[in-house]
Order: structure tokens, then C-alpha cells, then sequence
């Protein structure tokens, strides 16, 4: 398991500092929070009127991916409607102040790797055998190539062979027929990570089904990541945030009726 640290500091107007220490990865990730709790208590709610309301379409569903991965659906879309787009620059006078689940919750405000953290973290409280990672990385527009900071959740469903992207950044439900299949060559992983184990690419790319190669192609733009996590380099890349630069989705899952990959 890879191990790194990312300290918690917040600038006041006067210039002094609050130093709230250094984390581990893992640390940010908190299955037993509150915040856990409370957004499985939302998603369950939100499952069980899918049911009540589409009783037959919901049970064809459940067929074929099983109700566990119905249910990480809507934890999903409570992540994503629930927590409302915010920098961390005016706030706590840094460009990035990683929050904890429990306070992303509380405020119902964050960034991408706030919203990823909390997403995650409610996975694991629901399935501590769910393959949910967190994931730190770059964007990289399928079109323009521009890159971006980002970060989102990587998911593996026994219903579909690949990795799946769990978006943090949308603001609208995903409909329980409909997955996103993860494009590496659009979404560049540095570093995923549970409350259990973190891991970086350079080291451990082989395990999300990547290359030595892979890793060299894209090593200005991981080095840069690094940089960033691990030594406070400014990452000169601006970060994703909901609506201007939300991530394109280029492929999808189609389930119920017909199985379908497409763009959208």
C-alpha cells in the first residue's frame, strides 16, 4: 500500500495559519461518519419510491445488476444533488483545502475532491467489500486535450467487466438504467485510495488494468499530481468544478431493454 501525507491548513485574512496536521489518504475516507450514514439514509429512501413507483422496471433492474448496485446508485445521485459546487479560495484562503466528509455534508457545499471523498466514503459504509476508490487525477478533455485537476470515484460492478466512473460533479440524478464506463485516456488516475489502502499509479498501474507505457505517455501530467499531493506544488492546471468544465461522459451503459454503448 502506498503512503502519503496532505496537510489541512487554513489562511486567515491576517496572514496567520490554522494547522489542523498532516493526513494520510485513507484518513479522508470515514465509512462510520454521520455523513455516511446520512446519505445512505437518503439513497435508501430514494430506492425504496423507485420501487414503490416503478415496481416491474425496478425488479428488471435489480435482475441484472442486483440490488446493492441499485443502491450505490443512489448514493450516488444524493452526492451529487445533495452537495452543491463550492472553491475552496474565498473560504479558506487556500486553492485547496481537502474536507472531510462530515464537514462537506454539514455544509452541503465542496469541491471535486470533497464530494469524491464523501461519495466514497458512504460506499464503504454501505459494502466494505464494494471496489470503490477515490480517485485524484487529471482531466483531460476528450476534444481540446486541455488538462484539468479532478477528482472522482472508480467503481467495479459485477455486472460489467470494466471500471466505472462515478462522476462528483454533476448535479442532476443518473437514472438507475444508466452507468458511465471510466476512459483512462480522458481520466488520468495519480492516486486512488479507500479508508483500507491507497495506491499511485506509477507504482500500482497494473491493478486498474494499465500500462508501464500507459504511465510514460501520460507522466508530465502525473508528476504534476504528485507534486501537488505530496510536496504543495500549485498544480497549474485549474480544477473541475460543476457546470463550465463538467467532464463529458463518452461512454455509457444502457441496461434494461438493451445493452448499448454510446456518446452522449
Amino acid at each position: 500500500m502506498y503512503v502519503t501525507k496532505r496537510k489541512r491548513v487554513i489562511k486567515l485574512p491576517d496572514g496567520k495559519e490554522i494547522d489542523f496536521g498532516a493526513w494520510k489518504l485513507t484518513d479522508f475516507i470515514m465509512p462510520d461518519s454521520y455523513a455516511s450514514q446520512a446519505v445512505f439514509a437518503e439513497a435508501w429512501g430514494r430506492l425504496s419510491q423507485f420501487f414503490a413507483e416503478n415496481p416491474d422496471y425496478a425488479r428488471k433492474i435489480e435482475k441484472i445488476i442486483g440490488l446493492d448496485n441499485m443502491v450505490i446508485k443512489e448514493i450516488w445521485n444524493v452526492v451529487n444533488i445533495e452537495i452543491k459546487y463550492r472553491h475552496d479560495d474565498p473560504v479558506f484562503q487556500t486553492p485547496d483545502f481537502w474536507m472531510l466528509p462530515n464537514e462537506v455534508w454539514t455544509q452541503k457545499k465542496g469541491d471535486c475532491e470533497d464530494v469524491s471523498f464523501l461519495l466514497e466514503s458512504a460506499i464503504r459504509g454501505f459494502s466494505r467489500e464494494a471496489q470503490a476508490y477515490a480517485t485524484l487525477g487529471i482531466y483531460l478533455d476528450p476534444f481540446s486535450r486541455k488538462p484539468y485537476g479532478h477528482a472522482w470515484v472508480l467503481y467495479k460492478a459485477d455486472f460489467y467487466p470494466r471500471w466505472l466512473w462515478l462522476e462528483t460533479t454533476w448535479d442532476t440524478a443518473v437514472p438507475q438504467s444508466v452507468w458511465y464506463v471510466w476512459d483512462p485516456d480522458t481520466l488520468v488516475p495519480v492516486y486512488w485510495f479507500s479508508e483500507r489502502e491507497a495506491h499511485r499509479v506509477d507504482r500500482d498501474f497494473e491493478m486498474l488494468g494499465l500500462t508501464g507505457e500507459y504511465v510514460r505517455k501520460h507522466n508530465y501530467l502525473i508528476r504534476a499530481m504528485i507534486d501537488y499531493v505530496e510536496e504543495g506544488v500549485r498544480l497549474n492546471y485549474k480544477f473541475m468544478h460543476k457546470g463550465i468544465r463538467t467532464p463529458r461522459a463518452t461512454e455509457k451503459i444502457v441496461l434494461a431493454g438493451k445493452c448499448l454503448r454510446c456518446r452522449r
